[in-house]
């Protein structure tokens, strides 16, 4: 028995803190799992499948608790319900205000708005702060006065009652209602999702619905002709999981991807399976596919092994989404061809907290897989801008043009439940395996099943 312990403990305590992110309940979850599968080791067929049926039962154990507890933390609030958030009339005022200060910061110049978010959001020092911008403290300091200078004349707006105009802001949504309501081709499609990211904070609702109305244009002509419909089935199958060679232990991307989950042992594997991304779309149903149990607001921390299609800038490096937003896709369709659209292995890592999640958090995270999976390696972050984050970054491993890692703290969704937090990063698996090997590992070239 004590064999047994010394050999699991510390696998079954990591899968019940990926469910619960509070180590305290992990360990109450391992303890009870390791209880209850010694009472019924008898039950246990295959003595080789110990590990995974212990894994099974810390898992469903910690989940139970989470729930008790969340259940626990709601009857409390319900005794002490606080009027201010539960008057409706309130509540709408609140949701306004926190609108009206998104706008007042996102008007905020890129470096100004940087460092209020990093320092003030984002748990970090002065010091910490001005070495992720790589600018002297002195520099950080100035910006951050200035920052504070521009939003008290917004805040002294707001608090005499005047709404914050933004023109240009406002007929961008217009355009979003106007394509949700009457739709239109893909190239109206492209440009009013394109117009939309550039809005702080997103309009969840209104994207949700113009994805929708294009979805579904696009399921009915599917639908008309099979031989597209069965195209988009194998392109599904063929893009939408692991390649064969993430998948090789002995290929340098193959043994990357496992150095990299080896060393995240609190994130679960979790897949999505190709013929439900079909029928999704087929339903006119583009809504993202969450993690278990993030819809009911459950923590948990979870990784998914896909690819991730690509678009290199010409000097090699790679075009992220904000990128995309500031720069119109050619019209010309010759033009669009000659884009240099690649396929990346990505490792995909999105976890959910009942508590705030700083970008801090997230650069930690990033810095500890670097020491466990190239510690050789020179890693550098940058702050990154992107449409869906509150705050992101970028990770960059020596002098690799293709980024080691995108990612940050989600902007709040709909699909889950209010008062939690999520985030998310995509890492490359191409660059830690160049990294790690010390060969070149390309990206796959993109190509339409035959």
């Amino acid at each position: 028995m004590a064999d047994l312990y010394r050999r699991y403990w510390r696998a079954a305590r990591a899968a019940a803190y990926g469910v619960t992110a509070d180590l305290a309940l992990a360990e109450d979850a391992a303890s009870e799992a390791f209880c209850a599968a010694l009472e019924h080791l008898a039950d246990l067929r295959d003595p080789q499948r110990f590990g995974p049926w212990l894994r099974t039962i810390a898992v469903r154990t910690a989940r139970r608790l989470a729930a008790a507890r969340r259940k626990r933390n709601q009857v409390e609030r319900q005794k002490q319900p606080d009027p201010q958030v539960s008057a409706p009339a309130t509540r709408l005022e609140r949701e306004e205000l926190a609108g009206l200060i998104h706008l007042a910061v996102g008007n905020l110049p890129a470096t100004l708005r940087e460092a209020l978010s990093l320092f003030y959001f984002e748990g970090y020092s002065t010091d910490d702060a001005a070495s992720f911008l790589d600018v002297p403290v002195g520099t950080l300091k100035r910006r951050l006065h200035d920052a504070r200078l521009r939003l008290r004349d917004a805040a002294e707006q707001i608090l005499k009652g005047k709404r914050l105009m933004d023109p240009k802001r406002e007929q961008i949504l217009q355009q979003v209602r106007d394509f949700a309501e009457k739709g239109g081709d893909t190239e109206a499609f492209v440009e009013v999702m394109r117009q939309a990211w550039t809005l702080r904070p997103l309009p969840w609702e209104l994207l949700r619905k113009v994805r929708q109305q294009h979805w579904r244009r696009i399921a009915a002509k599917l639908k008309e002709n099979k031989g597209n419909l069965q195209q988009l089935r194998q392109l599904m199958e063929r893009w939408s999981g692991p390649s064969e060679r993430a998948q090789n232990p002995d290929d340098p991307v193959g043994a990357t991807a496992r150095a990299i989950r080896a060393a995240l042992p609190e994130f679960q594997t979790w897949q999505v399976a190709p013929s439900l991304i079909v029928n999704t779309v087929l339903e006119g149903d583009a809504s993202s596919h969450l993690p278990p149990g993030f819809a009911e607001g459950e923590p948990g921390a979870y990784l998914r092994a896909t690819r991730g299609l690509v678009l290199l800038k010409p000097d090699g490096s790679l075009q992220t989404t904000a990128d995309l937003v500031k720069e119109p896709p050619p019209k010309d369709p010759a033009q669009r061809k000659e884009r240099d659209v690649r396929i990346s292995d990505v490792l995909d890592l999105t976890w959910l907290r009942p508590e705030p999640i700083e970008l801090r958090s997230i650069e930690e995270l990033l810095q500890r897989l670097v020491e466990a999976v190239v510690p050789e390696t020179k890693a550098r972050f940058h702050s990154l801008e992107e449409p869906q984050y509150r705050s992101a970054l970028r990770l960059q491993l020596a002098d690799i043009r293709i980024p080691a890692a995108l990612g940050g703290v989600y902007y709040p969704w709909p699909e889950i439940p209010e008062g939690t937090s999520s985030a998310h990063v995509r890492i490359f698996l191409e660059s830690w395996a160049t990294a790690r090997s010390g060969q070149t590992v390309e990206l796959a070239v993109f190509t339409f099943p035959p």
